[in-house]
């Protein structure tokens, strides 16, 4: 009988070389055939040097086009990341598309402007270089270029203070399971001690995936400010109506430091009735609470060496939840403020006074904002808009929570394919200038997200080495901790200077 297996190897050989082969054929003839680019090897490819991303934004003319832009929001799969990969949900997206120049002709088709090579008067100096090892700085756009010297003087001093030194993260689904803010956190406490991990929210739409605390919930009714028009919001930018059957579990982790128990659990509230709390501590101790009347936000505080709490609302009517504290009395805390789609712009509408309240029950020395991601555009340059929006969101914060230094951190790196091989969007170069011009505006900190990214290589690399999903967006645990020790070493850099 005639022996077929070497026509198999063969042929499996042949089919290898011709899919290889597929990368080689120009990508405007792929494309007119109504195909999309194939690159068997695009996973192999580490991304950009360097130098190469320095020479971007002579390419793309970066923060110079002068073409408007649209937003609208539709509902498909968002990619996140997780601990095995990639994970695709239903979610309310932000996109930001290119409006077509006016036609001279009315039978004309639209025609999009070229990218001018020169950049408009008003745009920020060009960054050096960055080198892998280098600090990425804070820069302080304050008038009196003191507000990161007062922080980092809080920071030096926290030991002596009555209270956390609070830290809030503002962002959408960059730091979305506590990405990026867990390592941040447990860096701040192995040096300037503290425990517990901060903010919480009744409910979650990545309780499952979030290992730094253990959450089950039931029976709430959650309200998001991304996707209703209500009022009542504040900087948690969530809130949660109870049924007579509600209730809410937290316990410590082991998967960071100082989570395994915390020494205080705040629950913050709104009741126009009176309700009924009950607190049970660590699956055995019960405590009843009585609520008053009142439009106002209140807050029930137990302390002791807890490693699990259960909250149940009785009477429910007129009762509103924001979230749980689990902190130390002293020491750091660094809250989790994440909402998946969130372009910033939405922010603008929290409560004055409701964020006040909230901010007296706990005090902030630094709120960060992380926000961008959903707004980046590959055809789109110019974010003039979106800059006049972000000036204005950012100086409600300010005065929703007067004192408090504030951060803006800009996106990192986004990959798009082009030809076969995955480069930086152009949008990003153009989004971290105008996020600079945001905090240059506003009087505020800013911090180089991006620069932190192409020091080692951008989005290519940090997909190659596990440091991002490959969905060329989205960081995962191992590229949060790299991102998050960037962003402890300028703080306490600052802080020894």
């Amino acid at each position: 009988m005639k022996n077929y297996i070497r026509y198999v190897f063969g042929l499996a050989v042949l089919v290898v070389l011709m899919t290889i082969g597929l990368r080689y054929i120009p990508a405007p003839v792929v494309e007119k055939a109504g195909l999309k680019p194939v690159d068997i090897l695009a996973d192999l490819n580490r991304g950009n040097t360097v130098e190469n991303l320095d020479r971007l934004d002579a390419e793309v003319g970066a923060g110079t086009r002068k073409q408007g832009y649209s937003v609208r929001s539709v509902t498909e799969p968002d990619t996140t990341s997780s601990p095995a990969g990639d994970s695709s949900r239903p979610v309310s997206t932000i996109l930001v598309e290119p409006e077509p120049a006016a036609p001279e002709n009315p039978m004309d088709p639209p025609k999009i402007p070229p990218i001018p090579q020169s950049a408009p008067s008003d745009t920020l100096p060009s960054a050096p270089p960055v080198e892998v090892g280098d600090i990425v700085p804070i820069t302080d756009y304050s008038p009196d270029k003191t507000m990161l010297r007062t922080f980092t003087g809080k920071l030096a001093h926290v030991q002596e203070m009555r209270r956390p030194l609070r830290i809030g993260f503002m962002g959408d689904s960059f730091i979305e399971g506590d990405l990026l803010t867990s390592d941040f956190r447990e860096l701040m406490q192995n040096r300037y001690g503290g425990g517990g991990v901060g903010f919480v929210p009744i409910t979650s739409q990545v309780a499952g995936f979030r290992q730094t605390v253990g959450h089950k919930f039931g029976k709430w009714k959650q309200s998001s400010i991304v996707h209703s028009k209500e009022n009542g919001y504040t900087i948690s930018a969530f809130h949660f109506t109870p049924s007579e059957n509600s209730y809410v579990e937290y316990k410590g982790s082991h998967s960071k430091k100082h989570l395994d128990r915390f020494g205080r659990a705040r629950l913050l509230f709104i009741s126009r009735g009176r309700s009924v709390i009950r607190a049970t501590v660590n699956g055995e101790e019960e405590f009843l609470f009585n609520t008053d009347p009142l439009e106002a936000l209140q807050e029930v505080q137990l302390d002791g060496d807890f490693r699990s709490i259960r909250y149940q609302v009785g009477d429910v009517e007129g009762f509103r939840a924001y979230g749980v504290f689990l902190e130390n009395p002293t020491g750091v805390s660094v809250d989790n403020f994440s909402v998946r789609g969130n372009p910033g712009t939405v922010m603008g509408r929290i409560d004055r006074s409701l964020s006040e309240q909230f901010g007296r029950l706990s005090p902030y020395d630094l709120i960060i904002l992380q926000y961008g991601l959903n707004v980046v555009s590959s055809q789109v340059t110019n974010y003039s808009t979106y800059r006049k929006q972000m000036t204005a969101v950012v100086n409600h914060i300010k005065q929703c929570f007067p004192g408090v230094a504030i951060l803006i951190m800009s996106v990192g790196d986004r990959a798009t394919r082009s030809n076969g091989t995955f480069v930086t969007m152009p949008g990003i170069r153009a989004m971290v200038q105008t996020q600079e011009e945001v905090a240059r505006d506003c009087g505020v900190l800013f911090w180089n997200t991006y620069d932190v990214m192409r020091a080692a290589g951008g989005m290519g690399t940090f997909v190659k080495n596990g440091w991002a999903a490959k969905d060329y967006t989205h960081i995962s645990a191992r590229g949060g901790k790299k991102i998050a020790t960037a962003l402890f070493n300028a703080i306490t850099t600052a802080t020894t200077q």
